[in-house]
């Protein structure tokens, strides 16, 4: 029989750093507890069994107990079945680790995130387009954060026009451009214009490598207000890869 006090989740390792001279804080994300942190008693000692589980961007089985903001780990299980990711999707797969750190509240749970970015991963490990991958990871986690778009209708509650192109502006929603390909915000930054028939593609679930282009200075935008607004470092290593 199941032990009451103990909780049993399947996680990603998304932080971890020394506690003592032979343990670990580590941050994990949950399915169901979302994003906790635990400690990992024994963690950095050579023969403990933890110490090649804990790793980032491997599925883990784990459980945990206590009833203070840090939990205390008592097991975790590799699942096996995923490969880590390596070359420019490393830097992704840091990336998206860094989002959920910056953005989640602890122990606030997102099963459809958790989804969301275990599918992610598998996408960059299986060599899926990284910016595809990435763009629509950032939709999702802001979605789950409430600052989500609407991809069924514009600013005025009309139904997009597939003919018509369109900029985001805050809390409005989509509208239709006058002209030009840009447009300059209050806040100085740009976004660029967006197809109708993109939104709609996106609504319909249909992604492709324009929707990703066209979305990213938008979906920047809004994590550095909302997420990150002090900017992220994985993101400037993975923009540096992606000039070389």
């Amino acid at each position: 029989m199941n032990n009451p006090r103990f909780n049993a989740d399947f996680a990603y390792v998304l932080h971890s750093v020394p506690y003592k001279e032979t343990s670990l804080i580590v941050e994990l994300f949950c399915r169901e507890h979302g994003r906790l942190p635990v400690v990992a008693k024994g963690a950095k000692r050579p023969h403990s069994g933890l110490r090649s589980v804990l790793v980032s961007f491997q599925p883990l089985q784990v459980r945990f107990s206590g009833k203070s903001e840090v939990k205390t780990l008592t097991h975790a299980e590799w699942l096996g079945g995923l490969m880590s990711p390596d070359g420019k999707a490393l830097f992704a797969a840091y990336y998206l680790n860094e989002l959920l750190m910056r953005g989640l509240s602890r122990e606030d749970t997102h099963p459809e995130l958790f989804d969301l970015y275990q599918e992610t991963l598998v996408g960059l490990v299986g060599g899926e387009d990284m910016n595809l991958c990435v763009r629509r990871f950032e939709v999702g986690l802001l979605q789950a954060l409430g600052y989500g778009l609407d991809w069924q209708s514009d600013a005025q509650g009309r139904e997009i026009d597939v003919a018509c192109d369109y900029i985001w502006v805050d809390q409005l929603g989509w509208d239709p451009s006058r002209g030009g390909n840009v447009n300059e915000l209050t806040n100085g930054t740009v976004d660029s214009l967006v197809q109708g028939i993109l939104i709609t593609q996106i609504q319909k679930g249909q992604w492709s490598k324009a929707a990703a282009s066209a979305l990213k200075p938008l979906t920047r935008r809004l994590l550095m207000t909302h997420v990150a607004p002090n900017g992220l470092m994985s993101r400037v290593w993975m923009e540096h890869l992606l000039r070389t």
